[in-house]
């Protein structure tokens, strides 16, 4: 549930930078030290649920809703948020959409103290998905769940600072602190940002890969692509095509397309990255090599 560009246009646009001029000053926190426990019970329910309603398979939805509803009489905040989702979008000829609904189990979750229902509460104001709150409302639990330490919510703030509120450092605090939880997109918005803005090509490939370890699709695409001779040079980010780490990535990212829980989180242990064949490991310390690469 991402809402980045029309939460972001929304909010800059009707009330100007000046929204975010005054953030309160930083600290990274975890997610898990915010989260209640689960009920086993519970959670072997939704673990039911979750495993039947994986795509590929023909999902009874009658049952997945009944073992989610189950959960959640038990407070599994995990199946508040699965549960939520599936009204939210509603599924044809089988669950009906009920967006009040969703909005019931997000209220649980934030009565719960769960990072991740702050988020979902600001994400269906952002979009202005039944919620009638203003744009300063949907701010405030974006930014309540992101001082909660929910990945998504600070990739999102980390995008706003940069892109939006002119403040590059903090908005750099944020998505690392994403990222450092094992957050796949964090990762791609770190690469994007080293790509693009900055032109460190080695960095940007080394979010890539990483963010790709995690599951990430996008990453794997483009790690699939970056030595493959046939992708234009601007495009590989002009690293030197190998035949060997083509056929690599495309296997793995052939294991993630077939599985979207696979990870592989050895793989930059196992898989160092090449130097880029001008800029070296780091644009910005050109003599400066990783351990794989010291004499």
């Amino acid at each position: 549930m991402h809402f980045i560009n029309r939460f972001a246009l929304m909010l800059f646009l009707s009330l100007g930078t000046t929204a975010m001029a005054e953030p309160a000053p930083f600290v990274c926190v975890h997610e898990k030290d915010h989260l209640p426990a689960l009920d086993p019970l519970a959670d072997s329910w939704y673990r039911e649920a979750a495993a039947l309603a994986k795509p590929g398979t023909r999902r009874p939805w009658a049952r997945i809703v009944e073992l989610y509803g189950k959960a959640v009489e038990r407070d599994h905040w995990k199946a508040m948020h699965n549960l939520a989702a599936l009204y939210r979008t509603g599924w044809p000829g089988s669950i009906e959409q009920d967006r009040q609904k969703s909005l019931d189990l997000y209220q649980r979750m934030i009565d719960l103290g769960v990072p991740q229902g702050f988020y979902n509460m600001a994400a269906m104001i952002g979009n202005k998905a039944g919620v009638k709150n203003p744009a300063t409302d949907g701010l405030t639990f974006l930014d309540k769940a992101a001082r909660m330490g929910n990945p998504a919510a600070l990739t999102e703030l980390g995008k706003l600072y940069i892109y939006y509120g002119k403040k590059e450092d903090l908005g750099l605090q944020y998505t690392r602190c994403a990222a450092e939880q094992g957050y796949g997109l964090a990762n791609h918005e770190l690469a994007l940002y080293y790509e693009i803005l900055k032109g460190n090509f080695p960095l940007a490939l080394q979010h890539y890969q990483i963010a790709f370890s995690q599951g990430h699709r996008p990453a794997a695409f483009l790690m699939m692509r970056v030595f493959d001779k046939e992708t234009p040079r601007h495009t590989a980010m002009w690293y030197t095509p190998d035949e060997n780490l083509t056929a690599l990535y495309t296997d793995l990212r052939t294991q993630l397309v077939n599985d979207s829980d696979i990870r592989f989180p050895t793989l930059m242990k196992d898989h160092p990255l090449p130097p880029h064949p001008t800029q070296g490991y780091d644009a910005e310390r050109p003599d400066w090599k990783p351990e794989h690469a010291r004499p």
